[in-house]
Order: C-alpha cells, then structure tokens, then sequence
C-alpha cells in the first residue's frame, strides 16, 4: 500500500498537469496563431458583359492618369479645382439657401470671427495668469521652514507669536517662461 501511494501521486500531478493546457484553452485563454498554409478559395473570375472596348490611341494621354497638380488641389480643397466650375445649384437648393437667409450672408465674417476670437484669447489669457501666479492676487506664499524656526524662537523667549512679521516667499519672475 505504501509502495503504490506515491505512484498514484505521481499519476495524478501528471493528470493535472496535462489538464492545464486544456483548461487554458476551454477558458479561451489559449493563444491560437493564424494558419499560415489555409488555402482560401476565392471566387471564380467574371467575364465582363461588354466586350466593346475601344482601343488606345498611340500618344494620347492615359485616362486613368490624371494632371499631378490638379490632383493635389482636389486633396486638398475637396474637389474644387481652379479650372473647374461649381457645380450648378438646384432650384430646390436655391429655394432652401433663400429661406436660411444666404443672400443676406455679412460679407466681413471673417473680421468679426477674428475680432472675437482675439476677445476670447485675450481672456484666456488672462485666466492662465490669474491661475499660474500668485503674485497678481495679492496672495502671499508663507515660507515653511522660516515659519517654524521663528515659532520655536518666540516659544523659546516666552513672547507672543504675532509681534514678529511672518516670513513670505518672495515672487521671483525668473526662468523661461518667467513663472
């Protein structure tokens, strides 16, 4: 009996052992790499329904390539290329852009959105100061360890504590951005 117990020990660490990789996998903790050798079928190719393609005229230019300098100006302002003309606006389009009041648009908008957003800068601006010193307040920054060693000599001397002048930190507009 002593003699079999450490063999079925053995055999069932071996069992729980083999168990954990399965579990892992059950519990989708498994890390499964993508096949590399999967063939994927792909459709069968389409013929096309018209066969009546012209042929390409020797030195003309590719259709599917375009002018370089076209293509970037249509990136870059959605399509509205210099040479080309806007697109015509639609009865319904008019009738619509009438009725928002587009033909009484302020020609100046862009002074009066530059006006307002130099204002609001300029309070920003104001509000980032007011919060990063503390010297425009008015508030004083009261220096710790002066404090301390100047209580310990007014306890020591047996006067009262508020006949000496409580020690400030001294705002100094230095370094970089001069905070």
């Amino acid at each position: 009996m002593n003699a079999t117990r450490p063999i079925i020990l053995m055999a069932l660490m071996a069992l729980s052992l083999t168990a954990c990789g399965s579990v892992r996998e059950s519990l989708g903790l498994g890390r499964s790499s993508p096949d590399e050798f999967a063939v994927i079928d792909r459709p069968p190719l389409a013929m096309p329904p018209d066969f009546s393609l012209r042929p390409p005229r020797p030195g003309a230019p590719r259709p599917q390539d375009a002018d370089i300098s076209q293509t970037a100006y249509a990136s870059l302002f959605n399509g509205n290329t210099p040479a080309g003309k806007a697109p015509a606006v639609s009865p319904l389009e008019k009738t619509l852009l009438l009725q928002m009041g587009a033909d009484h648009a302020d020609p100046n908008i862009r002074d009066v959105i530059n006006r307002e957003s130099a204002q609001k800068t300029d309070v920003s601006d104001h509000l980032i100061g007011d919060l990063l010193s503390s010297d425009k307040n008015g508030d004083n920054v009261v220096d710790a360890a002066a404090e301390a060693e100047r209580l310990k000599q007014a306890k020591e001397k047996g006067e009262a504590i508020n006949q000496t002048a409580t020690p400030i930190i001294e705002h100094q507009e230095s370094g970089f951005l001069g905070l």
